[in-house]
């Protein structure tokens, strides 16, 4: 006799059940708590490198702004920024400077050799000859008080490169604005006096005088 349909549906149900279904052991689920630690080590983690780069960027930062220089304020005045405007010296025009070189020594050219030098330094206006004294052992220059400071260096400089002794003076009433009275140069000796013997004077003699006869 032919089982009702509907048993035998139930049957096999219960056969599927009573089978052991064979299969692949599975994987034992990972505790939880190994999980957690490892998501906040990771949190930590980032945090602290997040932190350092920050940390680093902004010293960066600082130190880029404290070498940038500061804006200046509409209105206000630094007094750094501020700078006192340089005086630039006047230009002296040496070719306008009269000097009046006067040979104090006896020995020729002597003048003439100053001239020379003193046009080397760029001054045009001279005036040369011979002093009233030809023994001068010292040389003499007399500025005029008006001259710059600069002049009276330059020139007492080159005569003291040249002549043994250098006497300055100045002057308010000279009509040069420099007059030198050489001497001696470096290793020049005093030129020799030439003595003259007087000539002898004839003693006029006495004629005889005739005498009257009587």
């Amino acid at each position: 006799m032919d089982e009702n349909p509907q048993e035998e549906q139930i049957n096999q149900e219960v056969a599927e059940e009573k089978t052991p279904e064979v299969g692949f052991p599975m994987a034992a689920p990972k505790p939880k708590s190994k999980i957690n630690k490892l998501v906040i080590f990771a949190l930590v983690l980032l945090v602290l490198v997040g932190g350092g780069i920050f940390l680093f960027t902004r010293s960066s930062k600082d130190k880029t702004e404290d070498i940038s220089p500061t804006p200046a304020v509409e209105g206000l005045t630094s007094p750094t920024a501020t700078t006192s405007p340089s005086v630039t010296p006047t230009s002296i025009d040496k070719s306008k400077i009269s000097i009046e070189i006067q040979n104090g020594t006896g020995i020729p050219g002597e003048a003439a050799y100053l001239e020379t030098q003193l046009k080397s330094l760029g001054y045009k206006d001279f005036k040369v000859g011979n002093a009233e004294d030809q023994t001068e052992t010292i040389t003499t220059v007399t500025f005029a008080k008006s001259l710059s400071s600069s002049i009276v260096d330059e020139i007492t400089k080159k005569l003291e490169e040249v002549y043994k002794d250098v006497e300055t003076k100045t002057s308010s009433t000279q009509k040069v604005d420099i007059l030198i009275v050489t001497g001696l140069k470096k290793g020049a000796t005093p030129k020799p006096t030439t003595t003259t013997t007087p000539t002898p004077t004839k003693t006029p003699t006495a004629t005889p005088t005739a005498t009257p006869s009587t």
